[in-house]
């Protein structure tokens, strides 16, 4: 199923959930929506059919191997529940080197990968407290491999999905600052998978901020044997800078 279905269906899933919760208290709700850059370094494997491929991309690298990276989130909130939707895509074009044995021989071989990456998140938040709530969410990844070594090119789609939980803390302070912190973990299609986010923003108004974020973002998916042999296993870290709509 295309990605774009799947990011209607998690806002149209958000819209219902809005309209039948605590209908007398809609003027509580608040919303904001943001996009934002991630400029993340990314370590770990990547592996389809025979090949496994060593990511160790640092942000400075990705600024040069970096095809296009963009990403969308949005929240609706009272003070009771939160809901959030948000997605990302990432493409990187990368040279790399493989080791190959052949006999007793080891040979490195030069080629490049192509990886093209979408996270689309659901989650519902129940607000403990004015700053402190648990959180209930859903990853979806779309994953697009190409590794090219010599006369060798192999290509592999992924698609799964994961459930987390987990729990944030978000206050303002000092008149025009806000903070964030997030942690969840999880597992479904892959292994194990968890996510960390530390924020830090400004309010230039009551209508826009900025804010800058460090984001973690580990999954270990692996699947398949041979030909169907598809691996995952990567550490995604780094800051993201947001513009911020509230309304």
């Amino acid at each position: 199923m295309n990605i774009f279905k799947h990011l209607k269906f998690i806002i149209i899933f958000f819209f219902l959930l809005i309209s039948i919760s605590d209908i007398n208290a809609q003027s509580d709700w608040e919303y904001n929506a943001s996009i934002y850059g991630w400029f993340a370094g990314i370590d770990g494997t990547v592996g389809v059919a025979a090949l496994d491929q060593q990511v160790n991309a640092t942000p400075s690298d990705l600024l040069k191997n970096l095809q296009f990276t963009m990403g969308g989130h949005f929240e609706a909130r009272n003070p009771t529940i939160s809901l959030i939707a948000d997605v990302f895509y990432m493409g990187l074009g990368q040279e790399t080197q493989v080791e190959k044995t052949i006999g007793r021989t080891t040979v490195i071989k030069t080629g490049a990968l192509d990886f093209k990456e979408w996270v689309v998140e659901g989650a519902i938040g129940y607000r403990i407290s004015k700053t402190f709530e648990m959180l209930l969410a859903s990853r979806f990844y779309q994953m697009d491999v190409d590794i090219s070594i010599d006369d060798s090119d192999i290509s592999k789609q992924k698609k799964w999905f994961d459930v987390f939980i987990g729990a944030r803390y978000k206050t303002d302070f000092a008149d025009k600052w806000f903070t964030s912190l997030r942690a969840d973990i999880g597992r479904g299609g892959s292994d194990f998978a968890w996510f960390g986010n530390a924020e830090l923003g400004y309010n230039f108004s009551k209508l826009f901020a900025v804010s800058f974020s460090y984001r973690i973002l580990s999954v270990d998916f692996k699947e398949g044997e041979g030909n169907n042999y598809f691996l995952y296993d990567t550490f995604n870290h780094g800051i993201g800078l947001a513009a911020v709509f509230n309304f």
